[in-house]
């Protein structure tokens, strides 16, 4: 986020000249035609560009408007001979013969031995009827090709050489000159294009290397290396659908297999993991020793198995053997990505210590890798390891995983002058948001403003929970700048991550939550679910109950309850209390599973009327309040919960040795966390444990 960035790019003229000119080079003339408008619209006596919208009206068989263009540069330039050059082009293409000559032989005055000149010399001459005069014109030509030619190829060769040397060198920028040296000789010649298109690549100049390659000959194009190097430009431009179909178009051809592994790479580059990892596995099946197809198969499994969130032990099992069959065939960097996703999968499988072992060891070989340090520290929280914590959670900021201010302003901590206006960044969810609300009054108690930035949908519970701030909604979009309105921007003197201010809180004051709860629900006295819940009181203690994400593909398999696992709790909390009553606090569609819950144990868990559990963040609370207790995955509800102060009992799968009959010790009041192990089959007695401790604790 920046105070000016309006997500939009200004380019200059000659950036936009140069997009021009790549646009008609890829044959979207129209699209070409439009920006050289556009430019012209800002400095409409641009000689470049009145020239090259000549050539593309003259193309278009608009001769009167290319003259005007023409005579409008030439205005500017009047001795340019390359516009004199295409004038009598122009001319000759009208049947201006006579008006044509005259230019021409201007211009054979001035440049006597240009090849282009003398053809068109030649041309008009034979036109004229100067038989005579074309025959010398044709000789002069031919006898300054050949003298050109007689030389120019031994020295092209010497230079291609001590460019080449140049180049393993590491001196790339003197390579380049010598290259661009090549093509004033030999314009387009192809072994100085493929140079110069490998040293853009290298540098990561896709654009670049892509109009290079573009210049080529149709002999040249044809040749595979050349083919490879246009795909890799076009993959690095995102022009994956062009990449691909280059890929299998020149397969066919060649049946070379390197354009196989070519569209791997182009697979991965998009992110597309079920094809890359489908290719990966038919091209090891050939060449089981490669060891880029181990990496990318490897790769692709990690990523396929976390995009459809397939956390089961079978799965989780087969990626992990698969890396490790995969760090036999690779190494430096490739090898580093892959511990890396070892150690991550070690987390699923709750192998914590092991996984604390394996990313801290890359990350002592790498320690500027503040991705590498994020992903350590959910590792600790899963150990509970607050100092290490807390400090490996701030390089999410660092790494882009999390948000941060862009501008130049400090980050706010407690040493901060009391004089500051603050803004509170949000964070990626709203349970996470409603987290570190905990922590918002001991930014308050220091600054002289604060403005909370949080999800839309909290705006009505923090305005009522804080209202010296001035709450900013602010909507999420993957992959854009968050917008902060002006008026903020203006004031704010320092900003604070969110999840930062758990971290500041521990350090200074030995605690996680500044204050335990600070939601007071308001709720109006005649919501259509309350008398529903009063109703449920006279019967007995009432609970709420969340057992996944809303999310229909999110990692149940470890973090949450199904169906069948959450009927069997129903069935231990009536035997052990046989007058609770249970009230819904699952958001998103779960009428199936709520039918199915009752079909297995003749109890219903009532749905509140009228109450959306997905955007009414007020009268959730306001329900929860109400509550005698909550049980509840570690969702938005479970952090609404505790802030509203209302008993809640949570699971979450922790590591391999989690105890699954004590809850672990939690910041919130009256806030009680199970863990197991993630890839625990039978979660019953975990499920007997918690109903034995919500029937002791609420049950009279």
């Amino acid at each position: 986020m920046t105070q000016d960035n309006d997500g939009h790019t200004n380019m200059t003229l000659d950036d936009a000249f140069q997009l021009g000119i790549r646009l008609y080079q890829e044959g979207k003339k129209t699209d070409a035609r439009q920006v050289f408008e556009q430019i012209l619209s800002h400095a409409p006596d641009t000689v470049q560009v009145r020239q090259v919208l000549a050539v593309l009206d003259a193309e278009a068989g608009q001769h009167t408007q290319a003259m005007a263009h023409l005579d409008h540069a030439l205005e500017h330039a009047p001795h340019d001979l390359s516009l004199l050059f295409d004038k009598a082009q122009l001319l000759t293409q009208q049947g201006h013969n006579h008006a044509a000559m005259e230019l021409v032989e201007t211009l054979f005055a001035a440049a006597p031995t240009n090849q282009d000149i003398l053809n068109l010399r030649e041309q008009l001459t034979a036109k004229l009827g100067l038989q005579g005069e074309s025959r010398r014109t044709h000789a002069l030509r031919d006898e300054l090709h050949q003298l050109k030619n007689q030389g120019l190829a031994d020295e092209i060769k010497k230079t291609l050489s001590v460019a080449a040397d140049l180049v393993a060198d590491g001196h790339s920028d003197q390579a380049e000159q010598l290259y661009q040296t090549i093509l004033t000789l030999e314009p387009d010649y192809p072994p100085a294009l493929m140079a110069l298109a490998q040293q853009a690549l290298d540098q990561k100049a896709f654009g670049k290397a892509q109009q290079l390659l573009l210049r080529g000959s149709e002999k040249a194009q044809a040749h595979p290396v050349w083919q490879l190097l246009l795909i890799r430009a076009e993959a690095g431009l995102g022009e994956y659908a062009s990449a691909r179909q280059r890929c299998l178009t020149t397969y066919k051809q060649t049946q070379d297999t390197a354009f196989l592994r070519q569209l791997l790479v182009v697979y991965l580059n998009e992110a597309n993991w079920l094809e890359a990892s489908k290719l990966a596995k038919q091209c090891l099946r050939d060449e089981p020793e490669r060891g880029e197809l181990h990496y990318a198969y490897a790769r692709a499994t990690f990523e396929l198995l976390k995009q459809h969130h397939q956390f089961t032990q079978d799965k989780l099992t087969d990626c992990y053997q698969i890396h490790l069959k995969a760090l036999n065939h690779v190494k430096d960097k490739q090898a580093n990505t892959l511990n890396a996703q070892l150690g991550e999968l070690d987390w699923y499988m709750g192998n914590i210590d092991q996984a604390q072992q394996r990313l801290e060891a890359l990350l002592a070989s790498q320690p500027d890798d503040q991705a590498l340090r994020f992903n350590l520290a959910f590792v600790y929280r899963t150990q509970m390891a607050w100092e290490k914590f807390y400090q490996a959670n701030e390089a999410g900021i660092e790494c882009g995983r999390r948000l941060k201010y862009h501008g130049n302003l400090p980050r706010w901590d407690l040493s901060r002058p009391e004089t500051d206006a603050v803004l509170i960044m949000p964070e990626q969810g709203v349970g996470d948001e409603l987290a570190y609300f905990h922590n918002v009054a001991m930014v308050v108690e220091r600054a002289r403003k604060v403005y909370v930035g949080c999800d839309p949908r909290l705006e009505p519970l923090l305005r009522q929970a804080f209202p010296s701030t001035e709450i900013v909604p602010i909507s999420r979009t993957d992959g854009k700048d968050i917008f902060v309105p002006e008026h903020v921007l203006a004031d704010m003197d320092s900003w604070v991550a969110g999840g930062s201010l758990a971290g500041l809180c521990y350090h200074h004051f030995g605690r996680h939550l500044y204050h335990q709860t600070y939601i007071v629900p308001d709720v109006a006295a005649d919501a259509p679910w309350i008398a529903p819940l009063a109703e449920l009181h006279q019967h007995g203690p009432v609970f709420g109950v969340c057992w996944r994400s809303g999310l229909a593909a999110a990692t149940r398999n470890i973090h949450y309850l199904v169906a069948d696992e959450l009927a069997g709790w129903i069935k231990t909390m009536r035997q052990r209390c046989p007058n609770a009553q249970f009230v819904n606090l699952q958001y998103g569609e779960c009428d199936k599973e709520l039918s199915k819950i009752k079909k297995q144990t003749g109890v219903e868990i009532v749905t509140l009327p009228g109450l959306d559990l997905k955007n009414d963040f007020m009268g959730t609370a306001g329900a929860i309040h109400q509550l005698s207790g909550v049980f509840t995955a570690g969702t938005a509800v479970h952090r609404l919960t505790v802030a509203v102060g209302t008993p809640c009992y949570v699971f979450f799968a922790g590591h391999q040795n989690s105890d699954t009959q004590t809850p672990d010790v939690m910041p919130g009041n009256n806030e009680y966390a199970f863990s197991y192990p993630p890839m625990l089959k039978d979660k019953q007695p975990l499920l007997d444990a918690m109903a034995d401790r919500m029937v002791n604790d609420l049950c009279p």
